[in-house]
């Protein structure tokens, strides 16, 4: 292949991969995935009860920021969490809207926003077993230009200096029977000694892309936040 065909080769497969991810998706299809990912969502209900679903949140200097992290639950056995039965660790939500950020338009998923879609949710939702729960447990991962910077809370960790004990403040929920709980936002201040749990129901912003996005299933969610 000579330079000139070669060149025109590159250009048309570049041409037709931009194409593809700028073109206009078809709706048939779009509906069709998030009929299907709706179905899955009610399904992995019954793999242990219940769902639950989070979101953790960081208190930035400029605002709220998403941060990637890890809830560890234990369920509460005469007000205290469960030192002998196996933790419930729930992966928080990778894409979501932010607490006061808008519904758009256009409701179109990609890696550079925060928009989420169908698979995104039928990804955060967790099987859970019903029953009141406690977080003994938290971290999240915060990207920077300086790197990435791991939040822990609570010592309930599995490391050498490991501790069972439920964190203060609104560390506490209820995910009850066939319940599809979306638990809104998880957010941890205070000090590293001293973690208390801040809890606030989803957006309805949130709530309206839920509806749009995963429309079979969105009937079925119990909006709380925890401490309750």
């Amino acid at each position: 292949m000579n330079k000139r065909a070669f060149t025109a080769a590159g250009l048309s497969i570049v041409t037709a991969l931009l194409a593809s991810c700028g073109g206009t998706p078809d709706p048939a299809m779009i509906a069709s995935e998030r009929q299907a990912k709706s179905t899955e969502i009610l399904n992995e209900r019954k793999q242990k009860g219940a769902l639950i679903m989070a979101r953790f949140i960081y208190p930035g200097w400029l605002g709220p920021i998403r941060c990637s992290g890890r809830i560890r639950l234990r369920k509460l056995v005469d007000g205290t969490p469960d030192k002998v039965a196996a933790p419930q660790d729930l992966g928080t939500a990778f894409r979501w809207l932010l607490p006061d950020q808008a519904k758009p338009a256009v409701v179109k998923s990609n890696f550079l926003n925060g928009i989420p879609d169908a698979k995104d949710y039928e990804r955060s939702f967790t099987p859970i077993a019903p029953g009141t729960y406690v977080v003994t447990y938290a971290s999240c991962q915060i990207s920077d230009p300086n790197g990435t910077s791991t939040l822990e809370a609570g010592g309930d960790h599995d490391g050498l200096f490991s501790y069972i004990s439920a964190l203060e403040g609104a560390s506490r929920i209820t995910i009850g029977e066939g319940q599809i709980v979306d638990a809104g936002y998880f957010r941890v201040q205070g000090t590293k000694t001293h973690p208390v749990v801040v809890g606030a129901e989803t957006s309805a912003a949130e709530r309206e892309v839920m509806k749009e996005v995963i429309p079979g299933a969105y009937p079925s969610i119990t909006f709380k936040k925890f401490g309750e």
